[in-house]
């Protein structure tokens, strides 16, 4: 008696992985061009890169696992065949001539890359004052710089037109103690914003700090410049006292 075979089927199961992310990377310089403005060692540095590996961005496809429950395997039974050895008749071998393969050099594609530094010189200017030559005590002396209050610069790097300007602030230290900050570069006798009178005679040395800072801009785009440039000037005056006549 033939009993009826029971056959089980059981339906895929779907394993899916975590939610899909994307890898982030740095700025892509491989299409568009990285352009960076900021100071060091009391100069204007920019530097430009173009070129670069492309960053990639990794997804993780599902994956799907499948489980599978094999049929029942019914055996049957097996008939031997009487073998029957057939005689060997073997070929006489023949030595064919060999042929070298022509090695063809494939196209290779290479990514130009660009990249370039520039340094610049903020510029440099001294002090000055007035009168010139031996100030008297409580008389005002006017104190200026010839650095200019607007620095502009065009650079070309890698292709790319930057443009940086840059503003400086002034504090005077006048030796005794006085002290003024200011975007003024001060200017001679009569109409310099920059004075100061001295109320004891004697030799006083004068500090002009200017500090720099600003923005750059690259293709209609504005951005500051990182960090400022520092720059001291020095003078020495000798103020004396004025002499004094007697009267009839």
């Amino acid at each position: 008696m033939n009993l009826p075979m029971k056959y089980l089927l059981i339906s895929s199961l779907l394993i899916t992985s975590a939610p899909l992310t994307h890898a982030s990377g740095a700025t892509d310089c491989a299409t568009t061009a990285c352009i960076d403005v900021f100071t060091q060692d009391g100069k204007i540095i920019i530097t430009g890169k173009k070129g670069s590996a492309k960053k990639t961005t990794t997804v993780k496809k599902p994956v799907t696992k499948k489980i599978i429950v094999k049929k029942p395997v019914v055996k049957k039974p097996v008939v031997k065949k009487p073998i029957i050895k057939k005689p060997v008749v073997r070929k006489p071998y023949v030595r064919k001539p060999a042929m070298k393969k022509k090695k063809i050099a494939k196209p290779t594609s290479a990514i130009i890359s660009l990249a370039d530094r520039l340094e610049k010189a903020i510029p440099t200017g001294g002090v000055a004052y007035q009168p010139d030559f031996e100030p008297l005590v409580r008389v005002p002396v006017f104190f200026w710089s010839d650095l200019p209050t607007t620095y502009v610069q065009r650079f070309n790097i890698i292709g790319e037109v930057v443009d940086v300007t840059l503003h400086p602030s002034f504090t005077w230290s006048f030796g005794d103690g006085g002290v003024q900050s200011t975007t003024d570069p001060g200017g001679p006798y009569p109409n310099g914003g920059i004075r100061h009178a001295y109320l004891q005679p004697g030799t006083y040395v004068v500090t002009l700090l200017a500090t720099w800072g600003g923005t750059w801009s690259n293709n209609g785009t504005i951005r500051a410049v990182t960090g400022r440039i520092k720059t001291i000037r020095v003078t020495t005056l000798k103020v004396v006292s004025a002499p004094t006549r007697f009267m009839n």
